[in-house]
């Protein structure tokens, strides 16, 4: 692929932001979930194999995306949005927004599906609206809706945003029997329950609290917190895999329906979640931790037909950030992102596969009790990953050997690495920049 591409004429944007989709819940990347048309549609662009969001928790991760910025320089921390600048209309940030720069660079801009921070017409998006929780008949509906009535004078930008794979989890029945019970296989570091650890804290600091605890008790076995033994966790991995194919299926009739409306050939489509989601690896579900599973998403890019790569598939190792989609959008339309925008455009990346997108990547969830500066941060080499948890105990794990993120070094016999000190002061300089608080020491 060529970057002469993110110079093109003006082409449609889109981006389908799914909700807590685990990186590995996608068929390009785990044969047991069937998605289809989302590995048909994956296989015409980039697939971007490690993708980390910005935060671990919906209205952090979402305005991040939507601001270019990292939490802590946004104010949303968690899943209150009271601190989003742009979101009281007009407000001094509003005009820095995603949106409202592609509407500067004559974009039709329009948002159908979950916003999490509340009305999207406040921060910058001129058509659209925050739908209820039946993606069916309001999100997938009202995107239909846009695509057979848009006026094709100026080129749009469209935020797809269904609400599933997230809890509660309710397939019909002809998706659920595409995953078998006994065709379930548990994750390879599954629990029945999480060890006494902060770093598995989901609560405020100290707590030792574990997420799902509070669904309502008639969602079948699919509600509670741990213990999760291997019959419940298989079932939930059972529903959850349904709802995923449910929604490739979904995505499969709105890619028809760009085709039928003669957008397909000169539009941009970028795929990726909000946060990952545990499926009892290490006892949890939910997200907020710094665990691959929480961090790390399905992503991918596909350019506009001329430029595709013939369906034989494309894959980077290189490390993203969601972040990144801010930068690319606007380079997309022809504009120039901020000064301090975090990300960094991916147009190399899509040239050359097998190019640095970025050295290290960064993500923290520390507004869990609705005050900044509370929980876990992280910083990822590619290889060494480091925690600092919402206790200020350090965590390092060597993906290349410890896939799981079972062994932590601080607390193993094995020597530290001697990447160690370059990676804590990765960690302290970004803290530093977002505004955080000092950075511990290292034990």
């Amino acid at each position: 692929m060529s970057t002469s591409l993110f110079a093109a004429d003006r082409p449609n944007l889109i981006v389908i932001y799914t909700d807590d989709q685990v990186h590995d819940a996608i068929g390009y990347s785990n044969p047991d979930v069937k998605t289809p048309h989302l590995d048909a549609l994956a296989a015409r662009g980039v697939i971007f194999d490690r993708a980390y969001v910005s935060s671990p928790i919906c209205a952090a991760s979402r305005a991040s995306l939507m601001s270019g910025t990292f939490p802590q320089e946004n104010g949303v921390v968690g899943l209150a949005q009271q601190n989003f600048d742009p979101h009281r209309k007009g407000g001094e940030k509003a005009h820095l927004t995603l949106p409202s720069q592609l509407n500067k660079l004559g974009y039709h801009t329009v948002l159908h599906g979950k916003s999490h921070l509340r009305n999207p017409l406040h921060y910058g998006f001129q058509t659209g609206r925050e739908s209820g929780p039946h993606d069916d008949v309001e999100t997938f509906a009202d995107v239909k809706e846009f695509l057979a009535t848009y006026k094709k004078e100026d080129p749009f930008f469209l935020w797809l945003a269904p609400r599933q794979p997230h809890m509660p989890l309710l397939p019909a029945q002809e998706w659920l029997d595409l995953y078998p019970l006994d065709s379930i296989e548990l994750p390879s570091n599954y629990r029945v329950e999480p060890l006494p650890n902060s770093i598995f804290n989901q609560g405020v600091p100290g707590e030792l609290f574990f997420r799902d605890s509070d669904y309502p008790k008639n969602a079948k076995k699919l509600s509670g917190g741990p213990p999760r033994s291997p019959e419940v966790m298989k079932e939930f991995i059972q529903y959850y895999y349904a709802v995923v194919s449910h929604l490739d299926h979904q995505i499969g009739a709105f890619m028809t329906q760009l085709e039928e409306a003669g957008e397909a050939d000169n539009t941009w489509i970028f795929f990726l979640s909000d946060n990952g989601y545990h499926l009892g690896d290490h006892g949890l579900g939910n997200k907020i931790t710094m665990h691959e599973e929480s961090v790390r998403v399905p992503m991918f890019a596909v350019p506009p037909k001329a430029q595709q790569n013939g369906g034989e598939q494309v894959r980077t190792k290189s490390l993203v950030s969601s972040l990144d989609i801010y930068p690319t959008l606007i380079e997309l339309a022809g504009g120039e992102a901020p000064a301090d925008t975090r990300g960094k455009s991916l147009s190399a990346l899509v040239a050359n596969p097998d190019s640095t997108q970025h050295e290290y990547v960064f993500s923290e969830c520390v507004g869990v009790g609705g005050e900044a500066g509370q929980g876990h941060r992280m910083v990822f080499d590619g290889t060494l990953k480091l925690v600092l948890t919402d206790t200020d105990e350090y965590h390092l794990y060597d993906l290349a050997n410890d896939p799981d993120e079972l062994t932590n070094l601080f607390a193993s016999s094995k020597p530290l690495p001697k990447e160690l000190p370059q990676l804590h002061a990765e960690l302290s300089t970004w803290m530093k920049s977002i505004g955080d608080r000092a950075t511990p020491a290292l034990p």
